[in-house]
């Protein structure tokens, strides 16, 4: 999957540079709130924030640090990998992502683009009761990517209006080996994005 997404980037760089080149290189800041709406194995909905700054280049391609909050739910007999627990959790996690975005083409100020992204997230999985039994949450840092496609609106006033989706997969969430063994949940969720870059 990340090879794939990876030669997506190179592709849309070789193919659509004289589209994307619109004379607007230059360094920006950017902030987004987001849903998150589509998850996986008793990972439930929540909310997402992210900020940051990047590089556009070459008219066309886009280099970008942020800093990322996702918040969602751990519920159902799903959890746990399908285990069959009664389990409910929440799990916040903060990651620090690089991200590198290629726009595909530009037509009245609107501009759709792809990206992808790799990065380090720190997890945190709350103390919780699972079948009545007590289980202690720990912190854990794991590797972190994401793939990204969205559209990008011209406004006014150096300002760009960003709507995105993104495919993450935070890595795993774990409970510490007391009273039993450790318990791990891997959390893969979808998020759509809304906010504001400011060009300088």
């Amino acid at each position: 999957m990340k090879k794939v997404l990876c030669a997506l980037i190179l592709l849309a760089a070789g193919t659509f540079p004289a589209f994307g080149a619109d004379g607007d290189d230059g360094f920006y800041t950017r902030a987004d709130i987001g849903y998150v709406y589509g998850t996986e194995n008793g990972v439930k909905k929540g909310y997402a924030a992210q900020t940051g700054f990047g590089q556009k280049w070459g008219g066309f391609l886009r280099s970008e640090f942020t800093f990322e909050y996702t918040r969602a739910r751990l519920k159902g007999p799903d959890a746990f990998d399908g285990a069959g627990l009664t389990v409910r959790s929440r799990l916040p996690s903060w990651a620090a992502m690089t991200t590198t975005y290629a726009d595909l083409f530009s037509y009245k100020g609107i501009t759709p683009y792809i990206g992808a992204g790799i990065g380090v997230s720190r997890n945190d999985m709350p103390d919780m009761v699972v079948n009545g039994r007590q289980k202690f949450g720990d912190t854990v840092f794991r590797l972190a990517w994401k793939a990204v496609g969205g559209v990008r609106i011209d406004l006014p006033e150096n300002l760009v209006l960003d709507i995105g989706y993104v495919y993450a997969d935070l890595g795993r969430f774990s409970t510490k080996a007391v009273f039993g063994p450790a318990m791990h949940q891997d959390v893969k969720v979808r998020k759509v994005y809304i906010g504001l870059r400011y060009n300088f």
